[in-house]
This record gives C-alpha cells, structure tokens and sequence, in this order.
C-alpha cells in the first residue's frame, strides 16, 4: 500500500472517530459538496437506525418537528431527506436512541 494510501486511511479511521455512528464515506461526500457548491447544502437521504426498544413513529415526529424534513419509518428506524451540512449531520448524530446513520448526498437543486 502506498504512503498516500496509509495517509488516507488513517484519515478517514480519524474522522470515523469523531461521529462514531456517521457512515464515514457519507460525511466525506457531504463535506466534498460542500466545498465544491458552497452556494447550497447538499441533498442528503438519512438512513438513520434506531437501538432496540426505540419507538420510530416518535423519532419520526421529533424529526419533523425539529428539522422540518420529510420522513419515513422502517422497522428499525427512518429515512429523512432534505438540504443538510456536516454540522447538522453532527446534530443529529448526538442523540442517544441512534445507532447508525448511513444514506447518500447528492448536489441539490439550484
């Protein structure tokens, strides 16, 4: 592996362990878009699950009210899609009930 590779990876274990339950890649590509279309956060579809025993119907309805972003519950947990950043990404991280967030970024619509 080359130098640039190891450089990278430790890179990447060091923001991994910054938001523990951020999807790494996730949070690269939003922060990417950031920098290349700072005009407008990013679309971002959230795939946030949930630790057993958590009601998703009440995450749903914090979310909404919250944030304002559209949602929809799974077993586990919800998807929420709307213009986010890194520092809400991070927000929304912070609440106890999640395990995992994952999803995708996308450049939003100008």
């Amino acid at each position: 592996m080359s130098q640039v590779e190891n450089q990278y990876n430790e890179f990447l274990s060091s923001i991994g362990q910054l938001i523990t339950n951020v999807d790494v890649n996730l949070m690269m590509k939003i922060m990417y878009l950031e920098r290349k279309l700072p005009d407008v956060d990013p679309r971002v579809e959230l795939y946030i699950d949930y630790k057993s025993g958590v009601d998703p119907m009440k995450k749903q309805e914090q979310m909404r009210g919250k944030y304002g972003f559209p949602t929809q519950t799974s077993i586990q947990g919800l998807t929420a899609v709307g213009r986010m950043n890194i520092d809400l990404i991070e927000e929304i991280s912070k609440d106890q009930d999640i395990e995992h967030i994952s999803g995708s970024a996308t450049p939003a619509s100008y």
